[in-house]
């Protein structure tokens, strides 16, 4: 009798294994990115929330200090409330002018018949300038010096060199421009993406209507592309928040604060002050920021949208 229930329960397990192949699969698949996911976001998730209530420096063991930083951080440091202002400013910037300039220019390649390809490669690629060699060309591009290239443009026309980079009233304006006609590739992709999933039928009846152009973009495109712009908005917007390679490598946070990101406070807080638990603190408050920001963009999803 024992070893006829071995033989059925091993009958019972085969017979789960065959049902479940795929699935056991794609579990197996899925273990090694869960547990990176685990270490290197779960576990460092809540260490930095541990670390934000202590006054961790590296060289000596954290000591507890409860709401100590977050009570610094809303009544006594005014440059971190700056640095979160810019890194809004330069939000809004990016993810109005990324979207817009992306899904222009994913409209206009796909009103071509010829040379789609040629296009699409030629305006994607300025994606792929590494952060070191963007930075070079904004400092070369804003030299705020008489031989700088926009302050040589404006000689010509016999206007006075501009201060760009040096002008805390202009550095922010200075390094949002180049990244601004740079860094729309990637949506440009996702709304071509978006834009060939809409059905032709709809265009073609629109047009049997006597709808302009215009009207067929405005009342047939942009409706029917909802979800394509909302993933846009989010991921642009995440993006940008967590900005800080133009900061840092070009004006170091200056001129007094002026394009001071909160990743390049937190960074220097960590790594350069060596104020590891105030940084924690500051970033925790960052994340739980981006979280409301981002679930807040979601609930204008709206109603979810078919092609059929």
């Amino acid at each position: 009798m024992k070893s006829k229930a071995v033989k059925e329960n091993k009958k019972s397990h085969k017979r789960i294994r065959v049902k479940y192949k795929n699935e056991i699969i794609a579990y197996r698949m899925l273990a090694i990115p869960l547990i990176l996911w685990g270490i290197f976001f779960l576990f460092a998730l809540f260490r930095v929330i541990y670390l934000s209530f202590t006054d961790w420096n590296i060289f000596k063991a954290p000591d507890f200090v409860g709401l100590d930083n977050y009570i610094r951080i809303f009544t006594n440091d005014g440059g971190l409330w700056k640095a979160f202002n810019n890194t809004f400013i330069w939000t809004i910037f990016t993810v109005i002018g990324h979207n817009l300039i992306g899904l222009g220019t994913a409209y206009m390649i796909t009103c071509i018949s010829k040379g789609e390809k040629f296009f699409r490669a030629a305006l994607f690629w300025p994606i792929l300038v590494s952060q070191v060699v963007g930075a070079t060309m904004i400092e070369w591009i804003f030299d705020p010096s008489p031989y700088g290239f926009l302050n040589t443009i404006l000689g010509h026309f016999g206007i006075k060199s501009v201060a760009w980079l040096s002008d805390p009233d202009m550095a922010l304006i200075s390094l949002m421009l180049y990244p601004l006609f740079l860094g729309f590739g990637i949506r440009m992709l996702i709304y071509l993406a978006g834009l060939k999933q809409i059905p032709k039928t709809f265009y073609e009846a629109a047009k049997i209507d006597g709808a302009s152009n215009w009207t067929i973009f405005k009342k047939v495109t942009i409706p029917l592309l909802k979800p394509i712009i909302l993933l846009n908005i989010v991921y642009t917007t995440i993006e940008s928040f967590k900005v800080i390679g133009p900061m840092q490598l070009v004006t170091k946070g200056g001129p007094i604060g002026s394009t001071m990101s909160v990743v390049l406070r937190i960074y220097q807080d960590g790594f350069v002050e060596n104020k590891m638990g105030y940084a924690s603190s500051i970033a925790v408050m960052f994340f739980i920021f981006i979280l409301i920001v981002t679930i807040i963009q979601f609930r204008f999803e709206g109603e979810k949208v078919t092609y059929e």
